[in-house]
């Protein structure tokens, strides 16, 4: 592990000097377009935004409320825990923890030219996070646990840390499957965020293994093989362990590298309700099908994902492929066989039904999860891509 954390160690402080993105061997990477709102961003320094080097906006996914405490995992040239700062509000706090001390120190520069002063940032390991247990409302990360060597004891950190019903929300690179281990071992994949990122399963149950409840890992965009071969022309050939071939490989792993957002909650505080809303039969369900848009789903999918960055115990079930669902939940099977799927969708909260026929607006969720409406102003920015499927059909 200290002969990586050193590697991306010497990497990422190159990355500062030049304020550049995070790529492979100096080529602007695929993974470098993070979605940050223009008008969040505006306020910040220019040098906050350019030294970027995540794959998505974990302070968006996050949902932070005024008053929280939020601490970001290798927090680079600062650009997320300014954002967070401001979100959190003066009686809130923002801490970036980073080992790399040209990232700290324009992340401080940064800091004072925000006029931050609810921010800190400290010198560290996300392996061994220098702040008391129970002391974080909630962790974001934007493209760093992947870079650890030990990516457990990053869990086992990030849960002691989080109070009892405090929740992580983080951007990172995933896998499908495992990769080649011929490739493991190429330094400028390491560096590049894809060698040492776990598969989908594995980082699931790892944050379980760590105590972790409630945990999900979505894929947000899927990298194919043009996009690949464009990273892999950024490393140099001889990187490449003698005997591999580059196009082969890249054409394998057509759709195994992805970025993903990974939610989790660490049990404990207030019980929370559980909210299922059961859905007609659809083949994807955003909401968006090309040029045909179900406005109600695509206001509920991006319900849903808020209240989920808020920590709430909220889930939605398809008719079409997840009927068990349906026939193992009282309430649900007793509504088809009263009303049939021309009554869907069905909302029920621990159990008893509360809505019938239309999807919950955004106010009602935040109401059946016990949640001020307040809370439903900030607004989930995902990351686009993938195709779906509304009423109108699949695309």
């Amino acid at each position: 592990m200290t002969e990586i954390r050193e590697t991306v160690r010497q990497h990422y402080a190159e990355a500062a000097r030049g304020a550049g993105c995070c790529s492979l061997e100096g080529e602007s990477s695929v993974f470098g377009a993070s979605q940050y709102d223009e008008a969040a961003t505006s306020v910040l320094p220019e040098e906050a935004i350019i030294a970027s080097l995540g794959c998505g906006n974990p302070t968006a996914l996050a949902a932070l409320q005024p008053g929280e405490t939020v601490l970001d995992l290798g927090s680079g040239g600062g650009i997320d825990v300014l954002l967070s700062a401001r979100r959190v509000g003066p009686e809130g706090k923002a801490y970036g923890l980073d080992m790399t001390d040209e990232m700290l120190e324009l992340a401080r520069a940064n800091q004072a030219k925000a006029g931050a002063t609810n921010v800190e940032f400290l010198k560290g390991h996300i392996e061994d996070i220098p702040l008391p247990d129970n002391s974080v409302d909630v962790i974001i990360s934007n493209c760093v646990i992947n870079l650890s060597g030990d990516k457990q004891q990053v869990f086992r950190e990030a849960y002691r840390v989080l109070k009892p019903g405090g929740r992580l929300a983080v951007s990172d690179v995933v896998l499908s499957r495992e990769l080649p281990p011929e490739l493991n071992a190429v330094t400028s994949l390491w560096t590049g965020c894809i060698a040492g990122a776990l598969t989908e399963r594995a980082c699931e149950e790892g944050l379980v293994a760590a105590g972790f409840s409630a945990v999900s890992v979505e894929p947000t965009i899927v990298f194919d093989a043009d996009a690949l071969a464009e990273l892999a022309g950024g490393i140099p050939v001889e990187h490449f362990p003698a005997g591999v071939d580059v196009a082969t490989t890249v054409t394998s792993l057509d759709g195994v590298i992805r970025n993903a957002t990974i939610r989790a909650t660490k049990p404990g505080g207030q019980a929370a309700p559980a909210i299922r809303v059961f859905e007609p039969a659809l083949c994807c369900n955003t909401g968006v099908c090309g040029p045909d848009v179900d406005e109600a789903l695509v206001a509920f999918t991006a319900d849903l994902a808020h209240l989920q960055g808020l920590g709430v115990d909220i889930a939605r079930h398809n008719l079409a492929n997840d009927p068990m669902a349906f026939a193992d939940d009282a309430a649900a099977k007793a509504f088809l066989q009263v009303a049939g799927s021309a009554g869907l969708p069905l909302t029920t909260v621990d159990g008893v039904t509360v809505m019938t026929g239309v999807y919950p607006s955004r106010e009602q969720l935040l109401r059946f999860a016990g949640l001020p409406a307040a809370t439903g102003l900030l607004t989930v920015i995902e990351d686009e891509g993938g195709s779906c499927c509304g009423s109108g059909g699949c695309c």
